[in-house]
Protein backbone atom coordinates (compact mmCIF):
# COMPACT_ATOMS: atom_id res chain seq x y z
CA UNK A 1 0.00 0.00 0.00
CA UNK A 2 1.65 3.23 -1.19
CA UNK A 3 1.79 6.61 0.51
CA UNK A 4 -1.35 8.26 -1.04
CA UNK A 5 -3.57 5.29 -0.11
CA UNK A 6 -2.02 5.18 3.36
CA UNK A 7 -2.77 8.88 3.81
CA UNK A 8 -6.38 8.39 2.66
CA UNK A 9 -6.73 5.45 5.03
CA UNK A 10 -5.59 7.52 8.00
CA UNK A 11 -7.76 10.48 7.05
CA UNK A 12 -10.80 8.20 6.63
CA UNK A 13 -10.16 6.73 10.06
CA UNK A 14 -10.01 10.20 11.62
CA UNK A 15 -13.34 11.13 10.03
CA UNK A 16 -14.83 7.85 11.25
CA UNK A 17 -13.65 8.49 14.82
CA UNK A 18 -15.11 12.01 14.87
CA UNK A 19 -18.44 10.64 13.63
CA UNK A 20 -18.72 7.48 15.69
CA UNK A 21 -16.44 7.92 18.71
CA UNK A 22 -16.38 11.66 19.45
CA UNK A 23 -15.25 11.06 23.05
CA UNK A 24 -12.33 8.81 22.08
CA UNK A 25 -9.82 11.66 22.19
CA UNK A 26 -6.76 9.46 22.66
CA UNK A 27 -7.44 7.48 19.50
CA UNK A 28 -8.21 10.68 17.58
CA UNK A 29 -4.88 12.18 18.63
CA UNK A 30 -2.97 9.02 17.74
CA UNK A 31 -4.62 8.87 14.32
CA UNK A 32 -3.91 12.54 13.68
CA UNK A 33 -0.24 12.05 14.55
CA UNK A 34 0.00 9.15 12.10
CA UNK A 35 -1.76 11.29 9.48
CA UNK A 36 0.79 14.08 9.93
CA UNK A 37 3.62 11.57 9.41
CA UNK A 38 2.02 10.47 6.15
CA UNK A 39 1.45 14.09 5.07
CA UNK A 40 5.20 14.76 5.17
CA UNK A 41 5.67 12.27 2.33
CA UNK A 42 3.95 14.48 -0.25
CA UNK A 43 0.72 16.12 -1.44
CA UNK A 44 -2.39 13.96 -1.83
CA UNK A 45 -5.64 14.41 -3.78
CA UNK A 46 -8.55 12.34 -2.43
CA UNK A 47 -11.25 12.14 -5.09
CA UNK A 48 -14.81 10.89 -4.80
CA UNK A 49 -15.82 9.24 -8.08
CA UNK A 50 -18.42 6.81 -9.38
CA UNK A 51 -15.95 3.97 -8.80
CA UNK A 52 -15.30 4.92 -5.18
CA UNK A 53 -12.46 6.85 -3.56
CA UNK A 54 -9.04 7.35 -5.10
CA UNK A 55 -5.88 8.93 -3.72
CA UNK A 56 -3.62 10.38 -6.40
CA UNK A 57 -5.52 8.16 -8.87
CA UNK A 58 -4.91 5.03 -6.77
CA UNK A 59 -7.99 3.12 -5.61
CA UNK A 60 -8.58 3.25 -1.84
CA UNK A 61 -9.91 -0.17 -0.67
CA UNK A 62 -13.41 0.23 0.75
CA UNK A 63 -12.70 -2.42 3.38
CA UNK A 64 -10.48 0.00 5.29
CA UNK A 65 -12.06 1.64 8.32
CA UNK A 66 -13.92 4.87 7.51
CA UNK A 67 -13.49 4.81 3.72
CA UNK A 68 -17.19 4.30 3.07
CA UNK A 69 -18.08 7.01 5.60
CA UNK A 70 -15.64 9.48 4.05
CA UNK A 71 -17.13 8.87 0.61
CA UNK A 72 -20.64 9.40 1.99
CA UNK A 73 -19.68 12.66 3.70
CA UNK A 74 -17.96 14.00 0.59
CA UNK A 75 -21.08 13.24 -1.44
CA UNK A 76 -23.39 14.84 1.12
CA UNK A 77 -21.27 18.01 1.25
CA UNK A 78 -20.98 18.16 -2.53
CA UNK A 79 -17.18 17.76 -2.43
CA UNK A 80 -15.52 16.02 -5.34
CA UNK A 81 -11.93 16.48 -4.27
CA UNK A 82 -9.92 17.06 -1.09
CA UNK A 83 -6.41 18.32 -1.84
CA UNK A 84 -3.73 18.42 0.86
CA UNK A 85 -0.36 20.09 0.55
CA UNK A 86 2.83 18.26 1.40
CA UNK A 87 3.47 18.63 5.13
CA UNK A 88 -0.06 19.94 5.74
CA UNK A 89 -0.67 21.57 9.12
CA UNK A 90 -2.07 19.24 11.81
CA UNK A 91 -4.70 21.86 12.70
CA UNK A 92 -5.79 22.04 9.05
CA UNK A 93 -6.12 18.28 8.73
CA UNK A 94 -8.22 18.11 11.88
CA UNK A 95 -10.26 21.16 10.85
CA UNK A 96 -11.16 19.65 7.46
CA UNK A 97 -12.19 16.38 9.14
CA UNK A 98 -14.47 18.37 11.42
CA UNK A 99 -15.97 20.23 8.47
CA UNK A 100 -16.78 16.92 6.82
CA UNK A 101 -18.54 15.59 9.92
CA UNK A 102 -20.61 18.76 10.37
CA UNK A 103 -23.98 19.71 8.89
CA UNK A 104 -24.24 19.59 5.11
CA UNK A 105 -26.21 21.52 2.52
CA UNK A 106 -27.66 19.63 -0.44
CA UNK A 107 -27.01 20.94 -3.95
CA UNK A 108 -24.56 23.74 -3.12
CA UNK A 109 -21.64 22.10 -4.94
CA UNK A 110 -19.48 22.21 -1.82
CA UNK A 111 -19.91 25.97 -1.31
CA UNK A 112 -20.91 25.66 2.36
CA UNK A 113 -18.00 23.36 3.17
CA UNK A 114 -15.61 25.69 1.31
CA UNK A 115 -16.97 28.63 3.28
CA UNK A 116 -16.33 26.84 6.55
CA UNK A 117 -12.83 25.93 5.41
CA UNK A 118 -11.96 29.54 4.68
CA UNK A 119 -13.60 30.77 7.91
CA UNK A 120 -11.47 28.32 9.89
CA UNK A 121 -8.25 29.70 8.37
CA UNK A 122 -7.43 26.34 6.77
CA UNK A 123 -4.85 26.94 4.04
CA UNK A 124 -2.92 23.70 3.51
CA UNK A 125 -6.01 21.67 2.62
CA UNK A 126 -8.50 22.66 -0.11
CA UNK A 127 -11.82 21.49 -1.54
CA UNK A 128 -13.23 21.21 -5.04
CA UNK A 129 -16.94 20.79 -5.70
CA UNK A 130 -18.86 20.37 -8.94
CA UNK A 131 -17.10 21.64 -12.06
CA UNK A 132 -19.43 24.64 -12.27
CA UNK A 133 -18.42 25.84 -8.80
CA UNK A 134 -15.41 28.14 -8.89
CA UNK A 135 -12.48 27.16 -6.72
CA UNK A 136 -8.79 27.75 -6.46
CA UNK A 137 -6.64 25.72 -8.87
CA UNK A 138 -5.23 22.59 -7.32
CA UNK A 139 -1.49 21.87 -7.44
CA UNK A 140 -0.14 18.67 -8.95
CA UNK A 141 0.74 16.10 -6.29
CA UNK A 142 4.01 15.22 -8.02
CA UNK A 143 6.04 12.10 -7.29
CA UNK A 144 6.17 10.77 -3.69
CA UNK A 145 9.14 12.00 -1.66
CA UNK A 146 11.34 9.78 0.53
CA UNK A 147 10.20 9.58 4.13
CA UNK A 148 11.98 12.07 6.39
CA UNK A 149 13.01 11.26 9.94
CA UNK A 150 10.01 12.30 11.99
CA UNK A 151 10.32 12.22 15.80
CA UNK A 152 7.40 11.21 17.98
CA UNK A 153 5.10 14.20 18.32
CA UNK A 154 3.41 15.36 21.45
CA UNK A 155 1.24 18.25 20.23
CA UNK A 156 -2.28 18.73 21.50
CA UNK A 157 -4.83 18.10 18.78
CA UNK A 158 -7.12 20.89 20.00
CA UNK A 159 -4.48 23.52 19.42
CA UNK A 160 -6.03 24.69 16.14
CA UNK A 161 -7.92 27.81 14.98
CA UNK A 162 -10.89 25.95 13.56
CA UNK A 163 -11.47 24.01 16.76
CA UNK A 164 -11.30 27.17 18.87
CA UNK A 165 -13.73 28.94 16.53
CA UNK A 166 -16.16 26.03 16.69
CA UNK A 167 -16.09 26.09 20.49
CA UNK A 168 -17.59 29.57 20.36
CA UNK A 169 -20.30 28.62 17.89
CA UNK A 170 -23.72 27.28 18.82
CA UNK A 171 -23.30 23.58 19.62
CA UNK A 172 -25.01 21.26 17.18
CA UNK A 173 -25.36 17.51 17.44
CA UNK A 174 -24.15 15.45 14.53
CA UNK A 175 -24.98 11.81 14.01
CA UNK A 176 -23.30 9.31 11.76
CA UNK A 177 -24.97 8.64 8.43
CA UNK A 178 -26.24 5.07 8.44
CA UNK A 179 -26.68 3.35 5.12
CA UNK A 180 -29.89 1.60 4.16
CA UNK A 181 -29.28 -2.11 4.67
CA UNK A 182 -32.16 -2.96 2.36
CA UNK A 183 -30.39 -1.44 -0.60
CA UNK A 184 -27.90 -3.47 -2.54
CA UNK A 185 -24.43 -2.36 -3.50
CA UNK A 186 -25.49 -1.15 -6.91
CA UNK A 187 -25.17 2.31 -8.36
CA UNK A 188 -22.86 4.89 -6.84
CA UNK A 189 -21.57 2.65 -4.06
CA UNK A 190 -21.26 -0.59 -6.02
CA UNK A 191 -17.47 -0.39 -5.94
CA UNK A 192 -17.35 0.19 -2.19
CA UNK A 193 -18.05 -3.48 -1.42
CA UNK A 194 -14.97 -4.73 -3.23
CA UNK A 195 -11.56 -4.77 -1.56
CA UNK A 196 -8.29 -5.39 -3.29
CA UNK A 197 -6.40 -8.55 -2.42
CA UNK A 198 -2.65 -7.87 -2.09
CA UNK A 199 -0.54 -9.33 -4.88
CA UNK A 200 2.22 -10.46 -2.48
CA UNK A 201 1.91 -13.65 -0.43
CA UNK A 202 1.46 -13.52 3.32
CA UNK A 203 4.90 -15.15 3.74
CA UNK A 204 6.56 -12.35 1.79
CA UNK A 205 4.63 -9.67 3.69
CA UNK A 206 5.48 -11.20 7.06
CA UNK A 207 9.16 -11.30 6.12
CA UNK A 208 8.97 -7.65 5.05
CA UNK A 209 7.23 -6.76 8.34
CA UNK A 210 10.03 -8.34 10.39
CA UNK A 211 12.63 -6.15 8.69
CA UNK A 212 10.61 -2.94 8.28
CA UNK A 213 11.67 0.03 10.40
CA UNK A 214 9.72 2.86 8.76
CA UNK A 215 6.27 3.37 10.28
CA UNK A 216 4.67 3.98 6.91
CA UNK A 217 6.01 0.69 5.55
CA UNK A 218 4.91 -1.18 8.68
CA UNK A 219 1.43 0.30 8.40
CA UNK A 220 0.97 -0.53 4.72
CA UNK A 221 2.29 -4.06 5.23
CA UNK A 222 -0.08 -4.62 8.13
CA UNK A 223 -3.03 -3.38 6.08
CA UNK A 224 -2.26 -6.00 3.43
CA UNK A 225 -1.83 -8.71 6.07
CA UNK A 226 -5.18 -7.78 7.61
CA UNK A 227 -6.88 -8.17 4.23
CA UNK A 228 -5.23 -11.55 3.66
CA UNK A 229 -6.09 -12.78 7.17
CA UNK A 230 -9.76 -11.87 6.81
CA UNK A 231 -9.99 -13.56 3.41
CA UNK A 232 -8.18 -16.63 4.75
CA UNK A 233 -10.62 -16.81 7.67
CA UNK A 234 -13.55 -16.64 5.25
CA UNK A 235 -11.97 -19.50 3.27
CA UNK A 236 -11.27 -21.54 6.41
CA UNK A 237 -7.49 -21.41 5.97
CA UNK A 238 -6.56 -21.72 9.63
CA UNK A 239 -2.82 -22.15 9.03
CA UNK A 240 -2.58 -18.80 7.22
CA UNK A 241 -4.57 -16.95 9.88
CA UNK A 242 -2.53 -18.54 12.65
CA UNK A 243 0.84 -17.71 11.12
CA UNK A 244 -0.14 -14.08 10.52
CA UNK A 245 -1.45 -13.52 14.04
CA UNK A 246 1.49 -15.25 15.72
CA UNK A 247 4.13 -13.30 13.82
CA UNK A 248 2.37 -9.94 14.10
CA UNK A 249 2.04 -10.53 17.86
CA UNK A 250 5.76 -11.33 18.09
CA UNK A 251 6.63 -8.26 16.04
CA UNK A 252 4.66 -6.05 18.41
CA UNK A 253 6.57 -7.48 21.36
CA UNK A 254 9.94 -6.98 19.65
CA UNK A 255 9.52 -3.43 18.29
CA UNK A 256 10.73 -0.50 20.39
CA UNK A 257 9.44 2.54 18.47
CA UNK A 258 6.26 3.80 20.12
CA UNK A 259 4.44 4.75 16.91
CA UNK A 260 5.24 1.41 15.29
CA UNK A 261 4.07 -0.44 18.41
CA UNK A 262 0.82 1.56 18.36
CA UNK A 263 0.17 0.68 14.71
CA UNK A 264 0.86 -3.00 15.40
CA UNK A 265 -1.45 -2.92 18.41
CA UNK A 266 -4.27 -1.35 16.42
CA UNK A 267 -3.93 -4.02 13.72
CA UNK A 268 -4.01 -6.80 16.30
CA UNK A 269 -7.20 -5.33 17.75
CA UNK A 270 -8.75 -5.39 14.29
CA UNK A 271 -7.62 -8.98 13.85
CA UNK A 272 -9.20 -9.96 17.17
CA UNK A 273 -12.45 -11.01 15.54
CA UNK A 274 -14.35 -14.16 16.58
CA UNK A 275 -13.82 -15.89 13.23
CA UNK A 276 -10.05 -15.38 13.29
CA UNK A 277 -9.56 -16.14 16.99
CA UNK A 278 -11.62 -19.31 16.76
CA UNK A 279 -9.37 -20.60 13.99
CA UNK A 280 -6.35 -19.84 16.18
CA UNK A 281 -7.78 -21.62 19.21
CA UNK A 282 -8.83 -24.72 17.29
CA UNK A 283 -5.22 -25.20 16.18
CA UNK A 284 -4.10 -25.81 19.77
CA UNK A 285 -5.04 -29.52 20.09
CA UNK A 286 -3.27 -30.54 16.87
CA UNK A 287 -0.24 -28.24 17.10
CA UNK A 288 1.35 -28.73 20.54
CA UNK A 289 4.69 -27.31 19.35
CA UNK A 290 3.20 -23.83 18.84
CA UNK A 291 0.62 -24.00 21.61
CA UNK A 292 2.50 -21.37 23.59
CA UNK A 293 2.47 -18.98 20.62
CA UNK A 294 -1.24 -19.60 20.06
CA UNK A 295 -1.90 -18.90 23.73
CA UNK A 296 0.06 -15.65 23.44
CA UNK A 297 -2.21 -14.55 20.57
CA UNK A 298 -5.33 -15.28 22.61
CA UNK A 299 -3.85 -13.56 25.64
CA UNK A 300 -3.06 -10.48 23.53
CA UNK A 301 -6.69 -10.43 22.41
CA UNK A 302 -7.79 -10.12 26.07
CA UNK A 303 -11.48 -10.66 26.70
CA UNK A 304 -12.07 -11.53 23.04
CA UNK A 305 -9.53 -14.35 23.26
CA UNK A 306 -11.02 -15.60 26.52
CA UNK A 307 -14.54 -15.49 25.08
CA UNK A 308 -13.36 -17.67 22.21
CA UNK A 309 -12.09 -20.30 24.65
CA UNK A 310 -15.29 -20.14 26.70
CA UNK A 311 -17.30 -20.73 23.53
CA UNK A 312 -15.21 -23.77 22.61
CA UNK A 313 -15.47 -25.21 26.12
CA UNK A 314 -19.25 -24.97 25.91
CA UNK A 315 -19.41 -26.40 22.38
CA UNK A 316 -20.29 -30.14 22.45
CA UNK A 317 -18.28 -30.61 19.24
CA UNK A 318 -15.09 -29.72 21.14
CA UNK A 319 -15.66 -31.68 24.35
CA UNK A 320 -12.67 -33.91 23.60
CA UNK A 321 -10.38 -30.89 23.98
CA UNK A 322 -12.32 -29.22 26.78
CA UNK A 323 -9.64 -29.83 29.43
CA UNK A 324 -6.94 -28.22 27.31
CA UNK A 325 -9.05 -25.12 26.54
CA UNK A 326 -10.00 -25.03 30.20
CA UNK A 327 -6.35 -24.92 31.31
CA UNK A 328 -5.46 -22.19 28.79
CA UNK A 329 -8.39 -20.05 29.93
CA UNK A 330 -7.34 -20.39 33.57
CA UNK A 331 -3.85 -19.22 32.61
CA UNK A 332 -5.26 -16.20 30.77
CA UNK A 333 -7.30 -15.15 33.82
CA UNK A 334 -9.74 -13.40 31.51
CA UNK A 335 -13.28 -13.89 30.32
CA UNK A 336 -14.82 -13.39 33.77
CA UNK A 337 -17.73 -11.17 32.57
CA UNK A 338 -18.70 -13.79 29.99
CA UNK A 339 -18.52 -16.60 32.54
CA UNK A 340 -20.66 -14.69 35.04
CA UNK A 341 -23.25 -14.10 32.32
CA UNK A 342 -23.19 -17.81 31.45
CA UNK A 343 -24.39 -18.65 34.96
CA UNK A 344 -27.81 -17.40 33.86
CA UNK A 345 -27.92 -19.56 30.72
CA UNK A 346 -30.91 -21.88 30.27
CA UNK A 347 -28.70 -24.84 29.34
CA UNK A 348 -27.57 -26.77 32.41
CA UNK A 349 -24.20 -27.85 30.95
CA UNK A 350 -23.30 -24.23 30.06
CA UNK A 351 -23.98 -23.15 33.65
CA UNK A 352 -21.96 -26.08 34.99
CA UNK A 353 -18.98 -25.26 32.77
CA UNK A 354 -19.06 -21.60 33.82
CA UNK A 355 -19.27 -22.48 37.51
CA UNK A 356 -16.37 -24.93 37.21
CA UNK A 357 -14.20 -22.34 35.45
CA UNK A 358 -14.99 -19.57 37.93
CA UNK A 359 -14.00 -21.85 40.80
CA UNK A 360 -10.82 -23.01 39.08
CA UNK A 361 -9.86 -19.39 38.41
CA UNK A 362 -10.63 -18.40 42.05
CA UNK A 363 -12.83 -15.49 40.96
CA UNK A 364 -13.83 -14.05 44.32
CA UNK A 365 -16.44 -11.71 42.83
CA UNK A 366 -18.32 -14.78 41.62
CA UNK A 367 -19.33 -15.67 45.18
CA UNK A 368 -22.78 -14.05 44.95
CA UNK A 369 -23.74 -15.47 41.53
CA UNK A 370 -22.44 -18.92 42.46
CA UNK A 371 -24.46 -18.84 45.69
CA UNK A 372 -27.58 -18.16 43.60
CA UNK A 373 -26.64 -21.06 41.34
CA UNK A 374 -26.94 -23.40 44.34
CA UNK A 375 -30.70 -23.08 43.75
CA UNK A 376 -30.44 -24.49 40.22
CA UNK A 377 -32.91 -27.24 39.38
CA UNK A 378 -30.21 -29.57 38.07
CA UNK A 379 -28.29 -31.44 40.78
CA UNK A 380 -25.14 -31.57 38.64
CA UNK A 381 -25.08 -27.79 38.44
CA UNK A 382 -25.65 -27.40 42.18
CA UNK A 383 -22.81 -29.78 42.97
CA UNK A 384 -20.40 -28.00 40.62
CA UNK A 385 -21.37 -24.58 41.99
CA UNK A 386 -20.83 -25.90 45.49
CA UNK A 387 -17.37 -27.11 44.56
CA UNK A 388 -16.56 -23.79 42.88
CA UNK A 389 -17.60 -21.82 45.95
CA UNK A 390 -15.29 -23.91 48.13
CA UNK A 391 -12.31 -22.89 45.97
CA UNK A 392 -12.83 -19.12 46.22
CA UNK A 393 -11.18 -18.60 49.60
CA UNK A 394 -13.91 -16.26 50.83
CA UNK A 395 -15.84 -16.34 54.13
CA UNK A 396 -18.79 -17.85 52.31
CA UNK A 397 -16.46 -20.44 50.81
CA UNK A 398 -15.33 -21.69 54.24
CA UNK A 399 -18.95 -21.90 55.37
CA UNK A 400 -19.74 -23.94 52.27
CA UNK A 401 -16.85 -26.30 53.00
CA UNK A 402 -18.02 -26.88 56.56
CA UNK A 403 -21.49 -27.70 55.28
CA UNK A 404 -20.05 -29.98 52.58
CA UNK A 405 -17.97 -31.97 55.10
CA UNK A 406 -21.22 -32.88 56.87
CA UNK A 407 -22.98 -33.87 53.63
CA UNK A 408 -24.52 -37.31 53.29
CA UNK A 409 -22.97 -37.62 49.82
CA UNK A 410 -19.38 -38.99 49.79
CA UNK A 411 -18.56 -37.15 46.56
CA UNK A 412 -19.43 -33.81 48.14
CA UNK A 413 -17.26 -34.59 51.19
CA UNK A 414 -14.36 -35.48 48.87
CA UNK A 415 -14.75 -32.16 47.04
CA UNK A 416 -14.69 -30.34 50.38
CA UNK A 417 -11.45 -32.13 51.32
CA UNK A 418 -9.87 -31.17 47.99
CA UNK A 419 -10.95 -27.57 48.46
CA UNK A 420 -9.33 -27.42 51.90
CA UNK A 421 -6.14 -28.95 50.54
CA UNK A 422 -5.92 -26.29 47.83
CA UNK A 423 -6.31 -23.37 50.24
CA UNK A 424 -2.72 -23.64 51.53
CA UNK A 425 -4.01 -22.51 54.90
CA UNK A 426 -2.53 -24.22 57.96
CA UNK A 427 -5.68 -23.37 59.91
CA UNK A 428 -7.53 -25.93 57.78
CA UNK A 429 -5.55 -28.83 59.31
CA UNK A 430 -7.64 -29.17 62.52
CA UNK A 431 -10.82 -29.23 60.40
CA UNK A 432 -9.39 -32.02 58.24
CA UNK A 433 -8.25 -34.03 61.28
CA UNK A 434 -11.68 -33.84 62.89
CA UNK A 435 -13.29 -34.90 59.62
CA UNK A 436 -10.83 -37.82 59.29
CA UNK A 437 -11.65 -39.04 62.80
CA UNK A 438 -15.34 -39.11 61.97
CA UNK A 439 -15.09 -40.49 58.42
CA UNK A 440 -15.84 -44.14 57.61
CA UNK A 441 -15.82 -44.08 53.81
CA UNK A 442 -12.40 -45.20 52.52
CA UNK A 443 -12.49 -42.98 49.43
CA UNK A 444 -13.27 -39.90 51.51
CA UNK A 445 -10.56 -40.88 54.00
CA UNK A 446 -8.07 -41.01 51.11
CA UNK A 447 -9.18 -37.54 49.95
CA UNK A 448 -8.77 -36.14 53.46
CA UNK A 449 -5.26 -37.58 53.86
CA UNK A 450 -4.25 -36.30 50.43
CA UNK A 451 -5.37 -32.84 51.52
CA UNK A 452 -3.33 -33.17 54.74
CA UNK A 453 -0.28 -34.05 52.65
CA UNK A 454 -0.77 -30.99 50.44
CA UNK A 455 -0.86 -28.73 53.49
CA UNK A 456 2.23 -30.50 54.89
CA UNK A 457 2.28 -28.99 58.38
CA UNK A 458 4.12 -30.90 61.17
CA UNK A 459 0.76 -31.80 62.73
CA UNK A 460 -0.55 -33.13 59.41
CA UNK A 461 2.60 -35.17 58.70
CA UNK A 462 2.59 -36.66 62.19
CA UNK A 463 -0.98 -37.88 61.68
CA UNK A 464 -0.16 -39.32 58.26
CA UNK A 465 2.88 -41.16 59.62
CA UNK A 466 0.76 -42.69 62.36
CA UNK A 467 -1.93 -43.68 59.86
CA UNK A 468 0.64 -45.34 57.59
CA UNK A 469 2.41 -47.22 60.38
CA UNK A 470 1.82 -50.92 61.19
CA UNK A 471 -0.73 -52.13 63.72
CA UNK A 472 0.12 -51.77 67.40
CA UNK A 473 -3.11 -53.06 68.90
CA UNK A 474 -5.35 -56.04 68.21
CA UNK A 475 -8.39 -53.88 68.90
CA UNK A 476 -7.58 -51.09 66.42
CA UNK A 477 -7.04 -52.57 63.02
CA UNK A 478 -6.09 -50.55 59.90
CA UNK A 479 -6.92 -51.78 56.44
CA UNK A 480 -4.15 -51.80 53.78
CA UNK A 481 -6.24 -49.30 51.80
CA UNK A 482 -6.26 -46.91 54.76
CA UNK A 483 -2.49 -47.23 55.24
CA UNK A 484 -1.72 -46.76 51.53
CA UNK A 485 -3.92 -43.65 51.48
CA UNK A 486 -1.68 -42.27 54.22
CA UNK A 487 1.39 -43.17 52.14
CA UNK A 488 -0.04 -41.21 49.20
CA UNK A 489 -0.54 -38.25 51.53
CA UNK A 490 3.11 -38.42 52.60
CA UNK A 491 4.23 -38.57 48.96
CA UNK A 492 2.11 -35.53 48.16
CA UNK A 493 3.88 -33.56 50.93
CA UNK A 494 7.48 -34.31 49.78
CA UNK A 495 8.65 -32.72 53.06
CA UNK A 496 11.86 -34.07 54.74
CA UNK A 497 9.86 -35.67 57.58
CA UNK A 498 7.60 -37.34 55.02
CA UNK A 499 10.61 -38.77 53.15
CA UNK A 500 11.99 -40.23 56.39
CA UNK A 501 8.63 -41.90 57.09
CA UNK A 502 8.46 -43.32 53.55
CA UNK A 503 11.97 -44.79 53.81
CA UNK A 504 11.01 -46.53 57.05
CA UNK A 505 7.90 -47.95 55.37
CA UNK A 506 10.09 -49.65 52.74
CA UNK A 507 10.80 -52.25 55.42
CA UNK A 508 7.11 -52.77 56.29
CA UNK A 509 5.78 -56.34 56.55
CA UNK A 510 2.86 -55.53 54.22
CA UNK A 511 4.01 -55.85 50.61
CA UNK A 512 1.40 -53.39 49.34
CA UNK A 513 2.57 -50.71 51.77
CA UNK A 514 6.23 -51.42 50.95
CA UNK A 515 5.57 -51.13 47.23
CA UNK A 516 3.54 -47.92 47.67
CA UNK A 517 6.34 -46.32 49.72
CA UNK A 518 9.05 -47.39 47.24
CA UNK A 519 7.05 -46.17 44.24
CA UNK A 520 6.33 -42.88 46.03
CA UNK A 521 10.01 -42.22 46.74
CA UNK A 522 10.88 -42.95 43.10
CA UNK A 523 8.18 -40.55 41.90
CA UNK A 524 9.55 -37.80 44.14
CA UNK A 525 13.09 -38.49 42.93
CA UNK A 526 12.03 -38.26 39.27
CA UNK A 527 10.18 -35.01 39.92
CA UNK A 528 13.19 -33.48 41.68
CA UNK A 529 15.70 -34.78 39.12
CA UNK A 530 14.14 -34.76 35.61
CA UNK A 531 17.37 -36.12 34.05
CA UNK A 532 16.68 -39.47 35.70
CA UNK A 533 13.99 -39.98 33.05
CA UNK A 534 16.49 -39.46 30.22
CA UNK A 535 17.77 -42.62 28.45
Amino acid sequence: MEHPVNFARRFSHLVWLLMNEPDNVDEQKSTLRALVVQSKLGAVHIAHQQTGLTANDQVVPSALTGVTELGSQMQLHGIALISTDADAKPADLLGVARVLTGLHVHGDGGAAAESKRRAGGITSVKFAGRPDVADEPLPSPGPPQPAPAVPDMDFEMYDDPYGEAMKKATPRSTQAIVGDSKRGTTGLFSQFAASQVPSESHEALLKALEHAQDVGTIESTLADLLTIAEKAAADGKAAVVTEILIRVTKREQAVDQSEAKRVLGMTLRRMSKPALLRLVATQMPTNPDIRGDLGAVLARAGEDGADTLVELISDPAHQRDKRMYFDVLVQLKAGVPTLLHMLTDTRWFVVRNAAELLGEMHVREAEGPLTETLKHEDERVRRTANGALMRLGTTRAMQTIQEALASTMPQVRMEAAAALGSRKDAQAVPTLLRALDAERDEEVQAALMLALGRLGTPEALQRLSMAASAERSLFKRKTPTYRMAAVHGLVESRAPDALDALRALQEDKDSEVRNAATFGLRRISRADNPRINEP
